[in-house]
C-alpha cells in the first residue's frame, strides 16, 4: 500500500463529529442548501460533517450568488470548532479606538482607553494554543470590512469584533472551505418579500372585487387558499430564520417544476403533498428555533 493510499484510509477512518439520516438530508436539500447542485450540496455536508456544525441549528449555511456558491459559518461556529480542539486556551478580543493606547507586543496587547475613546479604528484577537509560544493575532480595520447594512449601523462594535475572532479562530486552527460572514460582510438579500409573496390568481380577484366569471368559483376553494396563508404565517410570524426556510422551500419546488428563477410562486400553487411537507419542515424549524432563543436567554 502506497503512502497516499495510508493517508485515504485513515482519514475514511476519521470519527464523524455529526451525522445525519436520509430524512435529515433530503431536508436539508430542500432548505438549508435548495440552490445547491448535487455535488456543491456533497461538498457543503461533507464540511458540517468534518467540522460537526449542525446546520438544522444555524451553524454552516450554504449561500449562492451569481451562480458562485459560498458555505458559510459564522464566529460562533469557528468558536464550537476551537472550543472541541484539545489545544484551545482562549481568545482574548476588543475594540480599537481612535484615542485609545494600543500597541502589539511580541507576547500579547497592550491596550488601554479611557471613557473619551473617539471613533472605531478596528478590532484585533489573539487565539492562544497549548502547543504554541505566541497567540494568532489579527486585526482588523474598521473601514475594510465595515459595511452599510442595518446591523452594521446599529451594532459597530460587536461586528468588527466578530470579523477579528472569526479571522483569528480560523488561522489557529487551519479552518478551510469556510468563510463567516462577519468577514464577507455580506447581508443576504432574499428573492422574496414575506409580505409581498403573491397569492393565486383566484385570491387576487377576491381582492379586486368579484367579476360574473369570479361568481362561478366555490366559495371552499377561496376559503382553503386563505387557510393555506393564515397556516403559514402562524408558523412563520416574525422570524426572519423561518422565512428565509420557506424562501428556499419555494425555490425548491420552482426548479423541480422547471420554473425560471426569476419568476416568483405562490404558497397557493403548491400541492397538497408539497404544502403539508411545507408546514412539516416549518415546524421543526419552528422547534429548534424556539429551543435555541431558550438557550440563549
Amino acid at each position: 500500500m502506497s503512502a497516499n493510499s495510508k493517508v485515504v484510509d485513515i482519514n475514511r477512518k476519521k470519527k464523524e463529529l455529526i451525522t445525519f439520516t436520509d430524512e435529515e438530508l433530503e431536508t436539508l436539500r430542500r432548505t438549508v442548501a435548495g440552490d445547491a447542485s448535487s455535488d456543491e450540496f456533497k461538498m457543503f455536508i461533507y464540511l458540517a460533517k468534518n467540522y460537526g456544525l449542525d446546520p438544522f441549528n444555524k451553524e454552516i449555511f450554504f449561500w449562492k450568488k451569481d451562480g458562485k456558491p459560498t458555505i458559510m459559518t459564522s464566529r460562533d461556529g469557528y468558536l464550537k470548532i476551537a472550543d472541541r480542539h484539545p489545544q484551545y486556551d482562549g481568545l482574548v478580543s476588543d475594540v480599537v479606538r481612535e484615542n485609545d493606547k494600543f500597541r502589539r507586543k511580541e507576547t500579547g496587547i497592550n491596550h488601554q482607553y479611557g471613557t473619551n475613546r473617539g471613533q472605531i479604528v478596528g478590532s484585533y484577537a489573539l487565539v492562544y494554543r497549548k502547543d504554541r509560544s505566541y497567540p494568532v493575532y489579527v486585526f482588523a480595520p474598521f473601514n475594510e470590512y465595515r459595511s452599510d447594512t442595518k446591523v452594521w449601523k446599529q451594532y459597530p462594535s460587536a461586528m468588527i469584533l466578530k470579523v477579528a475572532e472569526s479571522m483569528a479562530l480560523k488561522r489557529a486552527f487551519s479552518v478551510s472551505g469556510l468563510v463567516s460572514r462577519e468577514e464577507m460582510a455580506v447581508q443576504h438579500q432574499s428573492d422574496y418579500n414575506f409580505d409581498e409573496i403573491p397569492f393565486s390568481q383566484v385570491q387576487g380577484k377576491k381582492n379586486k372585487g368579484k367579476t360574473q366569471k369570479d361568481k362561478s368559483l366555490k366559495n371552499d376553494q377561496v376559503t382553503s387558499l386563505t387557510e393555506r396563508e393564515l397556516a403559514i404565517k402562524k408558523i412563520v410570524g416574525d422570524d426572519p430564520k423561518l422565512k428565509e426556510d420557506l424562501y428556499n422551500y419555494l425555490r425548491h419546488v420552482k426548479r423541480e417544476k422547471g420554473i425560471d428563477s426569476s419568476k416568483k410562486i405562490s404558497i397557493n400553487s403548491l400541492s397538497k403533498d408539497q404544502f403539508e411537507q411545507l408546514k412539516s419542515i416549518l415546524n421543526t424549524f419552528s422547534r429548534l428555533s424556539a429551543q435555541e432563543r431558550k438557550e440563549i436567554s
